[in-house]
């Protein structure tokens, strides 16, 4: 019906197009659409309690740990706060074992080993060799375990990188390449972030183990868990959690915390990095509406606090989201030209993303726009989709120009003149200022120097003397704000005094395993994810076995319970 339109920086509903249909609705994964008046048909109800072996807080990649426990004959009760399951784990792209059956058979050198030591020497001993351990041998026994599913083969590809190295956030001579989407986002132009990458894929997975085993896994949508039940002892007696009717007690002598980083909650942000919100233009986020950080606040109430130093809000830029990826890959080549609000270049192109970002947010509102000719954008695209190496992107790369032009007649995410006078008035440039700026840089290109930034000279492509011109817009995003519990590496959850919560496991984004204020994290959120959770199964499964089902409940959060539950 095309209902959908871009207004003022995000995806509005036209309401005079809008025909009700719903569809909107059923494929958005983060439940940003909701029909308001459905809360008429809330049944409010006394307190429901219930009974389980495990409670898992987070349908994400929690629903790793559920089905592992469930395997192991345990009952499983899993709570997800929204209507939706998946998390920010549906976001997640890849992850990266370092060594599989896989790359046994393809006759690649185990580099476990090695990849510990690199991982523990980049990060200088503060995360721990312990928590590396598991998650380079975890990640691996989790894929093997994937593959007993069946389809594995059907959509990875393991890829031989050469030298049992460090290649970004992949370690090993193989990468495990997670080619194509799948089911969701495939009319996304923004395929750079899920739906429908291997995040999608493990959930998928998982909720079709559960039918298909018929594994004893109760999932419990729109219910956030909300405190934790401790036993005299100081041990987990189960949780609490709010319902759209009430609320529910879960017993369990197990809580396996993937309740998600705090990256939708203002609060917490501006607590922990109160620069987020000091620029002009609102940084763009990549969280769903439910990360807020609820793992944070139940631990708080049992007294143990965050720390500080161990939290990573990120932030990247400029980048063209939420837009088409195809134009946001094309705005970060050297080829272009980062232009400011001032109609000033301010990088050397060739520093690509991770270059650029530390100095975006000394740009003007924090905004860059990638400048060429419609001759050089062809160009580009074309040196893209003749790429091997992106075969798998080739179909997305060849619709360049219909997003380009697409994009150009919308408020903001393209800028289209016949002229550089007019682009830069579009830009809102100062009179002049861009012309300038291109008459300089294309000297430079004549010359071969770039006296500005040093540009390689191979990468000094002037801009065409004649239009169209195009201006790509770039900002600053973030991709998740993350951690909050301290784990060991069985991935049981701490107290400031490093001692562990009897029966309490964290997973994924909640936790602060991986993360260092201020730097990239050297294992990737999904390896994480995974290995965390497959690790929290099997350690749930081993702590009922040795402690049994929960005894009595003396306490919910910080609040005594009288006489007990």
């Amino acid at each position: 019906m095309q209902a959908i339109e871009w207004s003022k920086k995000r995806y509005e509903i036209d309401q005079e197009k809008c025909v009700r249909c719903g569809l909107c609705a059923k494929v958005c994964h983060t439940a940003s659409i909701i029909d308001t008046e459905a809360k008429d048909d809330i049944i409010y109800h006394d307190t429901i309690e219930k009974t389980a072996d495990v409670v898992v807080c987070g349908a994400g990649t929690g629903l790793v740990g559920a089905v592992k426990a469930a395997q192991a004959g345990k009952k499983v009760i899993v709570l997800e706060k929204s209507s939706r399951l998946g998390g920010n784990t549906d976001y997640a792209h890849a992850y990266f074992p370092v060594y599989t059956k896989w790359h046994e058979e393809a006759g690649m050198v185990d580099a476990r080993e090695d990849a510990i030591k690199y991982y523990n020497n980049a990060t200088e001993g503060i995360i721990g060799e312990d928590i590396f351990r598991t998650a380079v041998y975890a990640t691996g026994e989790f894929f093997d375990w994937l593959c007993t599913f069946g389809t594995a083969h059907e959509v990875y590809n393991l890829v031989n990188l050469g030298d049992a190295d460090a290649h970004g956030p992949i370690y090993g001579p193989g990468l495990l390449d997670f080619p194509n989407r799948i089911v969701d986002n495939l009319n996304c132009r923004d395929d750079a972030i899920g739906p429908g990458w291997g995040g999608t894929y493990v959930k998928y997975t998982m909720l079709k183990a559960i039918e298909d085993e018929n594994l004893d896994v109760e999932i419990l949508t729109e219910h956030a868990a909300s405190h934790l039940m401790l036993d005299a002892d100081g041990a987990i007696a189960g949780v609490v959690a709010n319902d759209p009717g009430g609320e529910t007690i879960i017993h369990a002598p197990v809580v396996v915390l993937a309740t998600g980083g705090f990256g939708k909650s203002d609060e917490k942000i501006r607590e922990f990095e109160p620069w987020f919100f000091e620029g002009e233009t609102q940084i763009h986020r990549f969280s769903v509406p439910t990360d807020t950080g609820d793992g944070i606040d139940m631990l708080r109430e049992l007294g143990v606090e965050p720390e500080p130093g161990r939290l990573n809000v990120s932030m990247f830029g400029p980048k063209h989201h939420p837009f088409s990826n195809t134009l946001a890959d094309i705005g970060l080549e050297p080829d272009m030209l980062q232009i400011n609000l001032n109609g000033k270049r301010w990088i050397n192109e060739e520093a690509h993303l991770f270059g650029m970002t530390p100095h975006i947010a000394d740009q003007p509102k924090e905004i860059s726009y990638a400048v060429q000719g419609l001759s050089v954008i062809k160009s580009i695209a074309e040196r893209f989709i003749n790429n091997p190496a992106m075969e798998s992107k080739k179909n997305l790369y060849s619709s360049w120009y219909e997003e380009l032009e697409d994009e150009s007649k919308l408020d903001m995410p393209v800028k289209k003149a016949d002229t550089l006078e007019e682009l830069g008035r579009l830009c809102g440039m100062p009179e002049g200022a861009l012309e300038a700026e291109i008459k300089k840089y294309n000297e430079f290109c004549k010359a071969g120097k770039d006296d500005d930034f040093g540009k390689d000279a191979k990468n000094l492509v002037p801009v065409p003397e004649e239009g169209p011109y195009y201006a790509i817009y770039g900002q600053r995003f973030s991709e998740a704000s993350l951690g909050g519990l301290m784990v060991d590496g069985q991935c049981r959850v701490l107290r400031n005094d490093n001692t562990p919560i009897p029966g309490l496991y964290g997973v994924g984004d909640a936790t602060s395993a991986m993360h260092i204020k201020g730097k990239l994290a050297v294992v990737s959120e999904l390896t994480w994810g995974v290995a965390s959770s497959f690790t929290s199964g099997n350690n749930a499964v081993d702590y009922v076995n040795q402690h049994g089902p929960a005894k009595e409940a003396v306490s919910v959060g910080s609040k005594a319970v009288k006489g007990g539950r």
